[in-house]
């Protein structure tokens, strides 16, 4: 394993950028969001190949860091962001707004600094040759919600594609490519990722956790002693009754999602009602 480097992924959309900013408020840690494009590795590269690729980016984005250099950030306005997809809506679907572009921060002190570096699809894509070098920690949330979401943003998985994923597992690719409903798309691309992370047995935190502990339970995740920090709060939010209507017709795959072991059938219930509730 490579010292002081951690790798976090997760579901998209279940508060991954979130943990980073959490983990930003620490002055022993870095952490990155998504600062790796994935259309900029080597094309037609194996799986191997792009792990290594992948590790001698990383070993790079540390030293520059350390040395106080220009590296590059999926939001280049900085490492505050805590949610690359902002409140402004075009057709229906709300847009991203980070940036990819260069961060400068001061060099850092403590050369032992631990540097985070987050990715969804592409590193739960490639746990198979990342795991073996950097420990790895996986960020869930409620499906309900992780559904809602995915209806009303502007990214591939609106549609049901992950493309940092499907490029190198040819089992969501194939299987996306078979399937016309973007709403099952959408609940293969979860299940996927929740497999991924069983599988491959990689240290789990749910969303609900980070922010019921303000971040406590994702500091120790990882390692670290906990931060104080300000309390967290859930952001209420608002969907067209079509889109309730569908998760609702679609309830019972939905609620099957519980055999992951990391939502009960209540909790996933309760979601549902929430999300009704908050839209009359």
């Amino acid at each position: 394993m490579i010292e002081n480097i951690t790798l976090i992924t997760g579901i998209p959309r279940s508060g991954t950028t979130l943990c980073c900013n959490l983990l930003n408020q620490r002055d022993d840690a870095v952490a990155l969001h998504e600062p790796i494009n994935p259309s900029r590795l080597a094309g037609g590269v194996s799986a191997g190949r792009a792990g290594m690729e992948i590790e001698s980016i990383i070993l790079q984005l540390r030293e520059d860091i350390a040395a106080g250099r220009p590296f590059e950030n999926g939001d280049k306005a900085g490492l505050s962001i805590d949610n690359p997809v902002g409140l402004s809506t075009k057709d229906g679907k709300r847009q991203v707004v980070a940036q990819r572009g260069l961060v400068s921060i001061p060099p850092r002190e403590n050369q032992h600094f631990r540097l985070i570096v987050k990715q969804n699809a592409l590193f739960t894509s490639l746990l198979t040759q990342l795991e073996v070098r950097f420990p790895i920690v996986a960020i869930v949330r409620n499906p309900v919600d992780v559904l809602l979401s995915w209806m009303t943003v502007d990214l591939p998985v609106n549609r049901g594609r992950v493309p940092a994923g499907e490029r190198f597992s040819d089992f969501l690719r194939n299987t996306l490519l078979r399937t016309d409903s973007v709403f099952q798309r959408q609940l293969i691309i979860y299940t996927w990722f929740m497999q991924q992370f069983i599988e491959h047995e990689l240290s789990i935190v749910r969303y609900e956790d980070v922010v019921a502990s303000a971040g406590t339970v994702l500091d120790e995740a990882l390692g670290f002693q906990a931060l104080n920090r300000s309390p967290l709060n859930y952001q209420s939010r608002q969907f067209a009754p079509a889109l309730l209507d569908e998760l609702q017709s679609n309830l019972t795959e939905i609620t099957n999602l519980s055999r992951f072991g990391l939502y009960s059938e209540v909790e996933i219930a309760r979601a549902m009602t929430s999300a009704i509730g908050a839209g009359e």
